[in-house]
């Protein structure tokens, strides 16, 4: 497990390798959760007492009930797991490069990000990156894919990445090949 440079505010952000099937991802982002907390917990001086129960929302997004100061999210692919501990509501997303899937593109990207993806060098990483941030943004509003993704919108610039939606805050990452995207939610 390694700790990557988030910026502070967002608060923390772990890796670990995960094996292919997606059980073992699953176990790998659980047990990384398990023991990147206490560090967390420490770090912003905040009591732990035992390791908390985690319960999950009518749209299952996971939560410690006796940890309100401290929200989480996981995400886990063939190859990597992450574990992202913030002060806010988060999202985080992780996806080795993934070949381009124009029926996804017409579903779920905006026609900005469509022309932008049309003029891109690498299409294959220009799809994985903004497929991670969509992602990321619904598993931090906590409503999965049933949210309309083409309404949120992504364009990257020289100070980073903006967003159609003023509400969040996002950071992203390559990492042996795996793009990795994080949400904070501005509420």
């Amino acid at each position: 497990m390694r700790q990557l440079d988030l910026p502070a505010s967002f608060g923390a952000l772990y890796i670990c390798p995960a094996e292919q099937t997606e059980k073992v991802q699953s176990a790998a982002a659980h047990a990384m959760l398990t023991d990147c907390l206490p560090l967390y917990t420490k770090d912003r001086r905040i009591r732990l007492s035992g390791s908390p129960s985690v319960l999950r929302t009518e749209m299952g997004k996971p939560y410690f009930p006796e940890l309100p100061e401290v929200k989480f999210n996981l995400s886990h692919c063939k190859g990597l797991a992450a574990c992202l501990l913030s002060p806010f509501e988060c999202g985080v997303d992780t996806e080795g490069r993934r070949p381009l899937k124009p029926p996804v593109v017409r579903r779920v990207f905006s026609q900005e990000e469509q022309t932008a993806l049309e003029a891109a060098k690498d299409k294959d990483l220009f799809f994985t990156r903004i497929w991670t941030l969509k992602e990321s943004y619904v598993k931090a509003l906590g409503i999965g894919i049933s949210y309309p993704m083409r309404e949120v919108s992504f364009t990257f610039t020289n100070d980073g990445i903006r967003c159609s939606k003023p509400d969040a805050r996002f950071w992203q990452t390559i990492e042996d090949g795996f793009v990795i995207s994080v949400c904070i939610l501005n509420r």
